[in-house]
């Protein structure tokens, strides 16, 4: 239906520019744009061209190359390299993350038992420090009563030593 549209639209300009025009028709002016060109479908590139060799035949794994290698050869025993040292570098990676799991799992393990003996050094140090601040407290007042007792003392010796030199000074 394109084509015959398309040879339709060609006859008509055609016509028209030989001053051929259907009667009761007033001659049409050529359009302005690019001449219309009829293209030739290409369809599939040979590259992705189904392989004509029976499934048993396909040895070298030609079927499994994409289309682009196929095309420019292949280059197959580079690819398998590069695949297999990336499968081997994969399995290397999962194993270490493997290892670093369960080295996770270990840690994980040792810190809520870390977490458990924090509560309960909270509770055993918030008792040690009122403890500590009682202690503190009758170290105080034991040092107060010896300051006061060493104040009283030190009058007591100075009253005793006015009372000695006032008997020297009677006795003299």
């Amino acid at each position: 239906a394109a084509a015959r549209s398309v040879m339709s639209r060609a006859f008509i300009v055609a016509s028209t520019s030989a001053g051929l025009v259907a009667p009761g028709r007033a001659p049409r002016t050529r359009h302005s744009g690019p001449n219309p060109v009829a293209l030739k479908p290409i369809g599939r590139s040979p590259a992705y061209a189904p392989s004509l060799k029976r499934k048993e035949d396909d040895v070298g794994g030609s079927r499994n190359k994409p289309g682009i290698a196929r095309l420019f050869g292949g280059g197959n025993s580079d690819m398998k390299a590069k695949v297999a040292q990336l499968e081997y570098e994969l399995e290397n990676e999962r194993a270490h993350a493997s290892e670093l799991g369960g080295k996770l799992r270990a840690v994980e393990g040792e810190l809520a038992k870390v977490k458990d003996s924090l509560d309960l050094y909270k509770g055993r140090c918030k008792e040690q420090e009122k403890e500590i601040f009682k202690l503190e407290k009758k170290n105080e007042e034991t040092q107060r009563g010896f300051d006061t007792g060493m104040a009283v003392a030190k009058k007591q010796i100075k009253y005793l030593e006015e009372l000695l030199e006032e008997e020297k000074r009677k006795n003299q």
